[in-house]
């Protein structure tokens, strides 16, 4: 596996030029999540209707949210394979419309094991296996004969003896994420592409290295 500052070269390098597409598409997604998950705190007068919208942000979330965030993997793996000349929006609904019931099946089965692990083990676990399932969106765009659960199966085996890798990576983005929360947020409309990126690279790495296709 490469470095992470290489990881982040090659991310940059495929996004320049495109990161204005790519701050659009991180502006649907969290602008849409913003819709619905602020909406309900300010209604202050009827708690049943703050409690149908809080139901209508989980389910918007999972519903939309997830999917798109999906797509939004996908489409930066597309531009990092120089596959398609659409925009990385357009990808990203593509991706979203092709693959949607996996998407959402693939989300709820992964929270749920997440969520029980953390829960016996004080968060322990839930870390490390919310990196076991990393390569999930990956996974499920280049083997669309692959189930939900076949797909976090997978991805536990890829990441197994990776996890820390990606997470030294992940880390690598630190002064990104300080910069983020310091511009109240607009940051990330770039950052959050821009590691995906990175993400999407390392995966390509992964899967170059160990034998998926035989598991597949």
């Amino acid at each position: 596996m490469k470095k992470s500052n290489e990881y982040r070269a090659i991310a940059r390098e495929n996004l320049a030029g495109r990161w204005g597409e790519a701050a659009v598409m991180s502006l649907i997604v969290v602008g849409l999540g913003l819709l619905f998950n602020v909406t309900p705190a300010l209604v202050d007068s009827d708690p049943a209707l703050r409690l149908s919208l809080n139901g209508a942000g989980f389910a918007v979330t999972l519903l939309l949210l997830v999917p798109l965030e999906f797509g939004m993997f996908n489409s930066v793996l597309s531009v990092l394979r120089k596959e398609e000349n659409d925009t990385m929006t357009g990808m990203m609904i593509k991706f979203f419309s092709g693959d949607y019931a996996r998407y959402v099946i693939a989300m709820v089965l992964q929270t749920v094991i997440i969520a029980v692990l953390s829960v016996l083990t004080l968060g322990i676990a839930g870390i490390i296996f919310s990196y076991a399932y990393k390569m999930v969106p990956f996974l499920l765009r280049d083997y669309p004969e692959l189930s939900a659960k076949e797909a976090l199966k997978l991805s536990r085996e890829m990441m197994r003896g990776a996890k820390w890798d990606l997470f030294v990576l992940d880390l690598s983005f630190i002064g990104w994420y300080i910069l983020g929360v310091l511009t109240c947020g607009i940051l990330f409309l770039w950052v959050t592409p821009y590691i995906y990126m990175a993400e999407a690279s390392f995966y390509e790495d992964l899967k170059n290295e160990s034998i998926v296709e035989e598991n597949v």
